[in-house]
């Protein structure tokens, strides 16, 4: 009853603020603190191995977005965003959930720190070729998401330390035990630059994390799957890219990554992007390549040892800069835990505040 109630409250919020002008967004702001409401509402219809249940589906997105200057040394934010199913699932829970969440300090040209839910420090590693509104990443090279134990993703209890100066930039997150993921502790790394050449910005990072896995759960071990819950996870990173995503031009990146989560596999994988926007940004092309191979027999099968391998397109049409129209096609070949091809294809309506 509950549930109902607030999901009833989240539509309605929804309704209400995407009825009413972009400024609106705004719902408070002085001189030292503002607060907006954020959010979208999509609509896509897809076919079958895109959704199998839903021909048409809807999500909406809503939170609120709020700092504070406290005085000239630090200030205070925080951030909540809910992700809403516009249809049923199979998972109730599923219908309404908490996107990510936190609250923590600015020291403005020392860094911020926060703490709640999000990714980890190392996907800002990755990020750079996640860039599509529905696919692209299948999780990506470095995030496999296989089990509910592959660590990747957005998790809850951690605190996170980032700092740029003069173009470097520095992260560092602490995962604290969450047992309904088989995580004892975690930690992840980033580091890199980023500048410009002409108009263009230009960058290259490189990450670490290590993930400690929870073996005292009733089914940590291995599974049907081939797969150990609770086993140690470490991996690492690095990423290049050129232009910014979205803007006039031309946008290409690339990451390569090596992960081993034990007793289980152990992955080299590559992904590479490429993006164009027209001068008007009207239009943006985008495509994406990405292939990881396993190299531990335990998960292989006989005749392959392919842990991913799809390439993914995407055109989105900006009828305005809030409202687009987009398309996204990807072709997923078979791997290790996959033993057929999918071709996934959807078509989307999509309204940002």
């Amino acid at each position: 009853m509950k549930q109902k109630l607030l999901s009833t409250i989240v539509i309605s919020a929804v309704a209400l603020t995407t009825s009413l002008s972009a400024n609106a967004a705004n719902v408070y702001k002085d001189d030292n603190s503002k607060l907006d409401v954020i959010g979208r509402v999509k609509v896509n219809i897809n076919n079958n191995d895109a959704d199998s249940v839903h021909r048409e589906s809807g999500t909406a997105r809503l939170g609120l977005d709020g700092k504070t200057k406290v005085n000239d040394a630090f200030g205070v934010f925080g951030y909540i965003i809910y992700d809403l199913a516009a249809q049923e699932t199979e998972n109730v829970a599923d219908r309404l959930k908490i996107r990510e969440a936190w609250v923590g300090f600015d020291f403005n040209e020392f860094g911020k720190v926060s703490f709640g839910r999000y990714t980890d420090a190392f996907y800002l590693v990755t990020k750079v070729t996640d860039l599509f509104v529905d696919w692209g990443k299948y999780n990506g090279v470095t995030y496999w998401g296989l089990t509910k134990n592959d660590f990747g993703g957005r998790k809850d209890g951690q605190v996170k330390y980032q700092v740029k100066y003069n173009g470097l930039q520095f992260a560092a997150s602490y995962q604290f035990k969450q047992s309904n993921k088989y995580i004892n502790y975690g930690t992840g790394f980033s580091a890199g630059y980023t500048g410009e050449i002409g108009d263009k910005s230009i960058g290259i990072l490189a990450g670490y994390n290590h993930y400690d896995g929870l073996t005292n759960q009733p089914d940590s071990g291995y599974h049907g799957n081939g797969l150990f819950y609770g086993a140690d996870k470490n991996e690492a990173a690095v990423s290049i890219f050129y232009g910014d995503f979205g803007a006039p031009g031309l946008y290409a990146a690339a990451v390569y990554n090596y992960g081993k989560l034990a007793r289980t596999y152990k992955s080299n994988g590559v992904e590479a992007a490429l993006s164009y926007t027209t001068p008007g940004t009207d239009w943006t092309f985008t495509a994406n390549y990405q292939y990881a191979h396993n190299g531990d027999e335990k998960l292989s099968r006989s005749d392959l040892s392919v842990l991913k391998s799809a390439w993914t397109g995407e055109i989105l049409y900006r009828v305005t800069p809030k409202f687009n129209i987009y398309t996204d096609f990807e072709h997923r070949y078979k791997s290790v835990l996959k033993k057929e091809k999918e071709d996934l294809a959807t078509i989307g309506l999509i309204y940002n505040f």
